[in-house]
Formats: structure tokens, C-alpha cells, sequence
């Protein structure tokens, strides 16, 4: 979007070039500063929580006007002043929903048969930094998670436990919601599958779009079923050995009349969706994985389990002898979490999902059956789906049989929860490969990145900079060095161009390069042996400075508290300073007059 607005920007100011018209370029070029002040001093575009955007806006705003008056000589000026406040301020004239985006990004429902692992850690880690992103960069963004409590695993296991079942969920539910509080995660939404009031209406709602539109039948059936993943499966995706390649079970064969959904009468409308990026699978490998179980053809799937046999779930429409099979109940999480039988206005501006983030093992439901359900019930697919790996413990599984199941909440207990969105986010070889978890690795990355890479730097600074200016040092004057300044965009760019295509690893890298461009100019020049040349010294200090403001920028999305205590260095008052928004041009020592740091307490103890 913001491309589209540079695009006509620029090319509203070649018009008037090549119209020789001096003062409509001279206007044109010099409408900035009269946007940030405007912007700052009446918080024009509120909503659009990023200063940079707001100026584009405004700026294409008002060249469209001086392009009208110019070239086509309709003599708008004196209304401009109406214009320009229907346009901004008037709720029938806003345009604020086309430069806005509302983006829903979504994590799986974990299943409530246990509590969390670090599986689901990694996934809300994820999301959560990939909201916080969008959120900066001035999307209206939705952030939705929640809870998949029906089937027989999770019945089962509440009757192996003598409990009653929505007691051992809501147990489950407070350990998924304690983690997120833990993780510094912020979902928006945590929808449960047993909510009569938003849930089951939407569930029901979809299967009866999809039965109108007579992609629902009944018939009887036999077939291996997996309790472990809750599917019938073909004999061909079973081990050597006849088991469940994930779960390593033999599964169940069981013979019962069911309702089927016609998966197959889609096969050839997915082929051409995920082949032509309309739903976008990432990384590029796991979409040739789905294109390539596409190729062997699509068989229709099972929508509904017996009541008899399994009693816990939501019932079907119009009969209460079967229940909704996982499909159609779970799936339907990513419309009733954004009010689809309850809040239409929420549901419409958010729908569809922008991103899916799922694991490996569950990326056909999503990218093969969820989106089939969506082109049967005639409703917009999902832009995207990012498909991640497996936390493994030393190249192997975790499992409670193997010993070697590692704990969130006890890793966050020694190093705090930055650092394990530190390890998640950097531990990987990229985009969907499985992230190996060692004690020794784990530490070792925290101490090299974060202990001796971020956390000394911003110490360094704020101590020199206090011990020598305690009052503040002016900017008067000064220049940010060259290199520096282009290390900044750079930096910039690459952060934004990764984010916006979900590689977290490659984004932070983009933080680390101004970390490192940081420390090494801290050795470089010195500056604790020039306290006799205060200019000078005045000079690095400002240069540090301004690296240190950006890096607190790009890092929040990764490392929320550790951005908190970092903007407390600076100390700023101002609101437009303090925002800390993306704004790849924005320069903190030409906006200040002068700048104050205070200490803060070490951001990472060495363990």
C-alpha cells in the first residue's frame, strides 16, 4: 500500500515538471515539513499508529490537489481547505480504511488433551512477533489463538483422569493462557470450540452452507482411524510397520455411517490456488509438499462421528446422532473468532485471514481442506500460510518416553522470555526447518547474542554518555556520520522486506547488523580515552545514540521487554519522539534538540 501511495507520489511530482510549472514542484517538494507539523500538532490519521505512513498519506493527499489545480486548471485552492478536512476528519469522507490495513493472523488451536510444550511456544512466539510487526508498521492487526476441545482423545483422557470433561479443559486452558502471559504473547482473541454462544453457531452455520450447496453426504464406511491425529488414513501413509508415521500407533479400524465432505470436487480449484500464490504457501518447499499430495488425487473426507461413540462434540444440524468431526468444528475457529454469527462488523473488517501460522504436521488440513470448506461455502480463501518446524531436543523428538521434554516455563524461569523468542527466532536454519533445542546451545546463543551483543552495547552507551553529559548533550550542529546513516536504511529494508515475507530469522539478523555496526564503532574510537576532546566526544556519543534508538525500534516485535526497558534510556517526553515507529528516514538526533539517557539495570545478566 505504501508502495502505491510513493508510486503516485512521485509521479504527481514528474506531472508537474514537465509541466515547467516551478511552483507546483516547489510546493509539491516542500509540503514535508508542513505534514509533520500538522501531523504532530492535530494528530491528523491517529489510527495509522505509524508517522512515516501518516506523512505519505497526507503528502499524497495534497499533491493530488495541487495535481488537479495545475493540470487540469480546475481552481480547487480555495476549497482546498474543505476538501482536505471532509476528506481527513468527516466519518462519511474518511479514507483512513484504504490506507490502513486489517490483517487476522492466526495460530493453530492447540488440542486440550494436555498442556503446552514447547511446540506451542514456538508457534505463539511466531505469531505474536509477526503481529507486533504489523501492529508497528500501522496495520490494524488481530492477533487470534484459542483452544480444540472436542473428540474422542480429549473424552477419553478426561474419563482416564475421573474428571468431568469441561473441567479438565478449563484446566488445560488456564496452563495455554498462564504460557501466553509467561511468553509476553498477545492475542487479541482466545476462542474455545466449547462456546455455545460464539462457536457452535458458526460451526453450524458453515455445514449448513456446505450442505446447501450439496457437498455434504452421508454413507457408511470403514477405515483406519488414528486417534492420535483424529483421521482416517490410507494404508499408504503408514509406516513399514503399519503404524502412524507421528504418533507410531497402530490405528483403529472402524466401520460406522458418517456424513462425508466432498473434498475431491475441489482438488483441481486448490491445485490452481496454491500454484498461483492466491493462497500463498511459506517456505516454498512445504507448498511443492501440498502440491505434490494434491497430484495423487483427493478422496472426500469424514465430517461427522457417530454420538454413540463419541459424545462430545457439537451436534450436527438436523441430526443429533452424529456430531461434527474435527473439520468443520476446529477449522471454523478462524470465523468465529472474528464474530462471524456474532460481530459482523468485526468479522468484515478483519476476513479474510492474512496468515496462517501452523506446524508441519497439520499443513493439509489448512492449505487443502479448511480452504476447500471455504471455496464450497463461497467465501474468500487466506492470503497466507506459514508452515513451521519442530522444536527437536538434540536432533530427536521430544517425548516423555525419551526423557527429553523440554519445559517453556523452565527456561523462562533462568533466562527470562526474551531470550527463549531470541532462540526461536535465530536458532533455526530458516523459514519451516525444525529448530534443534540443547542446554548448551541455548545458553551459549544467549550470552553471545544477547548477553555480550545487545545488552553490552546499550549498557556501554548509556553509562559513558551519563557519566560524561549526566544534563544531556545538544544536537546543535552535529551530522550523523555517512556510514552510519546508510547502515541504518539498509538495515531498515532488509528488516522490512523480510518480515513482510515471514522470515523471522533473516529480520533479526537485520537488528543484529546495526548491534554489531554499534559495538564495533564503540572499539573503534574509544570513547572513554577523549573525555579531553568533549566535541569529539559528543560526536560518537550522538552517533551511538542514534543506532541505539533504531535498534530499540526494530527489536520490539522480537524482544518486547527488553524494547521497554531500552526506551527508558531515553528518557523522551515528547510524543512523537517516544513513538518509536518505523520510519526508516527518521533521525532522533535531528528531531531533538537534545538528548538525556539515563541507566537502567543490565538488560541481560550472564548465566
Amino acid at each position: 500500500m505504501v508502495e502505491y501511495f510513493c508510486q503516485n507520489f512521485c509521479k504527481a511530482s514528474a506531472d508537474c515538471e514537465k509541466k515547467r510549472d516551478k511552483l507546483a514542484s516547489d510546493v509539491f517538494h516542500g509540503v514535508t515539513p508542513f505534514c509533520d507539523w500538522f501531523v504532530f500538532w492535530f494528530g491528523i490519521l491517529s489510527p495509522i499508529n505509524n508517522e512515516w505512513r501518516r506523512v505519505i498519506v497526507i503528502k499524497f493527499t495534497i499533491s493530488q490537489v495541487f495535481r488537479i489545480h495545475f493540470l487540469y486548471k480546475i481552481p480547487i485552492f480555495r476549497h482546498f481547505q474543505w476538501i482536505f478536512w471532509k476528506i481527513m476528519y468527516n466519518p462519511f469522507f474518511s479514507l483512513l480504511s484504504i490506507f490502513m490495513q486489517h490483517r487476522l493472523i492466526a495460530t493453530s488451536i492447540p488440542y486440550m488433551n494436555a498442556g503446552p510444550h514447547m511446540g506451542h511456544a514456538m508457534e505463539f512466539i511466531i505469531a505474536d512477533i509477526l503481529a507486533r510487526y504489523n501492529r508497528s508498521s500501522g496495520n490494524d492487526t488481530f492477533f487470534l489463538t484459542g483452544a480444540d476441545e472436542h473428540g474422542s482423545k480429549i473424552y477419553n483422557k478426561a474419563q482416564e483422569l475421573e474428571k468431568e470433561t469441561l473441567e479438565m479443559l478449563d484446566e488445560n486452558v488456564e496452563l495455554f493462557n498462564t504460557l501466553h502471559t509467561a511468553l509476553h504473547t498477545t492475542p487479541d482473541e482466545f476462542i474455545r470450540t466449547t462456546d455455545q454462544v460464539r462457536h457452535w453457531p458458526t460451526a453450524q452455520a458453515i455445514w449448513r452452507k456446505l450442505e446447501t450447496k450439496g457437498d455434504i453426504y452421508k454413507k457408511k464406511y470403514s477405515g483406519l482411524y488414528c486417534e492420535g491425529c483424529e483421521v482416517f488414513m490410507p494404508e499408504k501413509d503408514l509406516d513399514s510397520e503399519g503404524n502412524c508415521p507421528i504418533h507410531h500407533k497402530k490405528p483403529l479400524l472402524l466401520e460406522e455411517e458418517n456424513y462425508f465432505f466432498r473434498l475431491s470436487k475441489y482438488e483441481e480449484q486448490l491445485k490452481k490456488i496454491i500454484s498461483n500464490d492466491t493462497v500463498k504457501i511459506v517456505p516454498e518447499f512445504r507448498k511443492n509438499e501440498i502440491l505434490s499430495f494434491l497430484s495423487e488425487g483427493l478422496n472426500d473426507v469424514s465430517f461427522s462421528r457417530s454420538a454413540d461413540k463419541m459424545p462430545w462434540g457439537i451436534p450436527v444440524p438436523g441430526d443429533e446422532t452424529q456430531v461434527m468431526y474435527v473439520w468443520c468444528d476446529a477449522l471454523t475457529n478462524y470465523l468465529s473468532g472474528i464474530g462471524y454469527s456474532f460481530d459482523q462488523e468485526k468479522f468484515n473488517r478483519y476476513y479474510p485471514t492474512y496468515l496462517h501460522v501452523i506446524g508441519k504436521d497439520i499443513s493439509r488440513f489448512h492449505a487443502i481442506i479448511y480452504m476447500a470448506m471455504l471455496l464450497s461455502a463461497d467465501m474468500e480463501t487466506s492470503k497466507n500460510i506459514l508452515v513451521h518446524g519442530f522444536v527437536t531436543s538434540a536432533g530427536e523428538k521430544m517425548s516423555k518416553s525419551l526423557g527429553n521434554v523440554v519445559v517453556p516455563e523452565d527456561v523462562i524461569n533462568v533466562y527470562g522470555a526474551d531470550a527463549l523468542r531470541y532462540f526461536i527466532t535465530v536458532g533455526g536454519g530458516g523459514v519451516g526447518e525444525d529448530i534443534d533445542y540443547t542446554q548448551t546451545g541455548f545458553h551459549n546463543l544467549y550470552n553471545s547474542g544477547l548477553v555480550n551483543g545487545l545488552g553490552n552495547i546499550a549498557n556501554r552507551t548509556s553509562t559513558l554518555f551519563c557519566k560524561y553529559y549526566p544534563d544531556g548533550i545538544s544536537t546543535d550542529g552535529f551530522v550523523l556520520d555517512s556510514e552510519i546513516d546508510k547502515e541504518i536504511k539498509f538495515s531498515y529494508g532488509r528488516y522490512i522486506t523480510s518480515l513482510d515475507v515471514f522470515d523471522l530469522r533473516i529480520g533479526y539478523i537485520s537488528v543484529s547488523t546495526l548491534i554489531d555496526l554499534a559495538n564495533k564503532y564503540f572499539d573503534e574510537e574509544k570513547p572513554w580515552t577523549i573525555k579531553d576532546d568533549p566535541e569529539k566526544l559528543r560526536h560518537i556519543l550522538l552517533n551511538l545514540v542514534e543506532i541505539l534508538y533504531h535498534i530499540t525500534i526494530l527489536v520490539a516485535p522480537f524482544l518486547p521487554q527488553t524494547a521497554e526497558k531500552m526506551r527508558e534510556i531515553f528518557s523522551l517526553t515528547d510524543s512523537k519522539l517516544a513513538s518509536f515507529s518505523i520510519d526508516p528516514d527518521f533521525r532522533l538526533t535531528r528531531e531533538s534538540k537534545d538528548i538525556k539517557l539515563v541507566t537502567v539495570p543490565l538488560l541481560f545478566e550472564k548465566k
